[in-house]
């Protein structure tokens, strides 16, 4: 009986936190987005090109989004708060080829910007991957 009380008991653990577990599209993306704005917030601006999708790098070649966000990120300061303002899913975005696409939006300040609102659009690749296909703040 008391081998059937342990079982049941794990069993009712391991169904509790499954769907915790579970991650769908937006999850996916939001966790590639914040991962690779950390990167721009370091002032890792050549290693968020590259782990950016085809698709942003070829909006955006490498010696440019590291000329124009290090012009930016200068001129806004250090990154004081981000939020998560809303996030969704979207079939297309304008300016991008059609796919699957989440926009993680999220407000923001900065040291000389006080109210920022960022939007980072993350595409699901041919790979299967979620990468950050645009990024603007406004």
């Amino acid at each position: 009986m008391r081998k059937f009380a342990i079982v049941l008991v794990l069993f009712c653990f391991c169904a509790a936190i499954k769907p915790a577990l579970a991650q769908g599209p937006e999850d996916k993306a939001r966790f590639a987005a914040e991962q690779w704005i950390v990167l721009v917030d370091d002032g890792q601006y050549d290693q968020s090109w590259k782990e950016a999708s085809k698709i942003f790098q070829d909006l955006n070649p490498a010696a440019e989004w590291q000329k124009k966000t290090e012009t930016d990120r200068t001129q806004m300061g250090a990154r004081q708060t981000r939020k998560l303002k809303d996030i969704k899913s979207v079939t297309g975005v304008r300016g991008l080829p059609n796919g699957q696409y989440v926009t993680v939006k999220y407000q923001s300040s900065y040291a000389n910007k006080k109210v920022a609102t960022e939007t980072i659009t993350a595409v699901l690749d041919s790979d299967g991957v979620w990468r950050v296909a645009s990024y603007a703040v406004n």
